[in-house]
């Protein structure tokens, strides 16, 4: 509790940092769409589509200067926010034959102005290719449903508030792990191998407590860190996506999570899981190290092996059998999504909570011990035969 930047980092950070992320990018986004959608774009229009409909079409959009010019690449590239619509062929012939006219739209289309202005005008020219279409079938007397044989219809069954949770059981398990991880690492690093540079570890064993007293004191430490960082983190998470939801003006009961009450228990109950495991095995790696420097060498490969099971956990079509109920943190990860979407089984649920304590309980038994080898706590060679511990 003295250590006020641990304090920061854990509690005050996660409570603003998803709101206050969440809130910068929607009004930065709004405010880009907004000048892009102020910004004029020159459309030069192929002296040959002058007696047709495309002019005024393009026209009638007030974000498009037409100009009826000819033009060529070269042009369009020197020329700033310029697209230009050529047409392959005599247009009015091609239309009399009732061929297709091909209209080319040209312009540097990795501008991001460009690009949403390009799907403008598509959709512009498709609204004269439907009108089109209609006078062409309406020439040979056949209804407008005989050019669309099929009607291809989409419906989503999804409730609002399942598809929020899909979105959230995708990101949100790889967020928690990393900040469980985080918040876990560097207060294991301090206590660990920064006490045994500062030459404070070894004062402990002259205190009347033995070694599992001390372990558990430092373990509990690290896990309070870990599981308040998960907890702060995922309530800033839920509210700042409903937060980002009422500022875009929906409805937020509507989208409100499907997490019932179980779920939520489950879900705690894996994230204090998760927290015992990772703060057991950050110790561990930690006690290996004989300064703090050393140590944070060692954090980057131990990242590893949480991030590659998360990121695993987002990949289609992965889902939580009781097979992957038995691999460490993507078990986790896996249940975690599982409750956000409201698709999980008590059975899977069992066998994750099962394995992710059994995990937790080898990680702890793992860094008791060597916490208990004495090359390990006085600074010297590593002896390797870490289960040899000190009672």
């Amino acid at each position: 509790m003295r250590d006020k930047r641990t304090l920061y980092l854990v509690i005050l950070l996660p409570f603003f940092l998803y709101p206050a992320l969440f809130f910068l990018i929607g009004k930065v986004g709004q405010s880009q769409a907004g000048k892009m959608q102020q910004e004029k774009v020159t459309v030069l229009i192929d002296p040959a589509l002058e007696q047709t409909p495309v002019p005024g079409l393009i026209g009638s959009d007030p974000s498009f200067v037409v100009k009826v010019q000819a033009f060529d690449s070269q042009a369009l590239t020197e020329e700033k926010n310029t697209i230009g619509i050529r047409v392959d062929g005599n247009y009015a012939a091609g239309l009399a034959a009732n061929e297709s006219v091909i209209l080319r739209i040209t312009g540097d289309f990795s501008k991001d102005l460009l690009d949403g202005r390009k799907q403008s005008i598509t959709g512009l020219l498709n609204k004269l290719n439907q009108s089109l279409l209609e006078e062409r079938l309406q020439g040979v007397k056949l209804p407008p449903t005989f050019a669309q044989p099929l009607l291809i219809q989409e419906e989503d069954l999804a409730k609002p508030s399942q598809r929020i949770g899909k979105v959230l059981g995708t990101y949100a398990p790889m967020l928690l792990m990393l900040f469980i991880f985080t918040g876990c690492i560097y207060i294991a690093i301090d206590i660990t191998a920064g006490e045994k540079e500062r030459r404070t570890l070894q004062t402990l064993f002259t205190t009347p407590v033995n070694v599992r007293e001390i372990i558990a004191g430092k373990f509990l430490a690290v896990a309070c860190v870990g599981l308040a960082s998960a907890l702060m983190n995922l309530f800033s998470l839920v509210f700042a996506v409903l937060l980002q939801a009422k500022i875009m003006g929906g409805n937020v009961s509507a989208i409100s999570l499907a997490v019932s009450a179980q779920g939520w228990v489950w879900m705690i109950t894996l994230i204090v899981l998760s927290t015992v495991f990772l703060a057991a095995l950050s110790m561990a790696v930690s006690l290996l190290a004989n300064s703090y420097k050393e140590s944070q060498s060692y954090v980057s490969p131990l990242m590893m092996l949480v991030l590659i099971p998360a990121v695993m956990a987002q990949m289609p079509g992965m889902e939580l059998t009781m097979t992957t109920a038995l691999v460490p943190v993507l078990n986790i990860c896996l249940a975690i999504g599982a409750i956000f979407k409201g698709t999980f089984s008590l059975p899977a649920m069992v066998l994750v909570v099962f394995f992710a304590l059994l995990y937790g309980l080898l990680a702890l038994y793992l860094a008791s011990h060597i916490f208990g080898n004495e090359n390990v706590v006085t600074g010297e060679k590593v002896n390797w035969k870490l289960l040899r511990g000190r009672g």
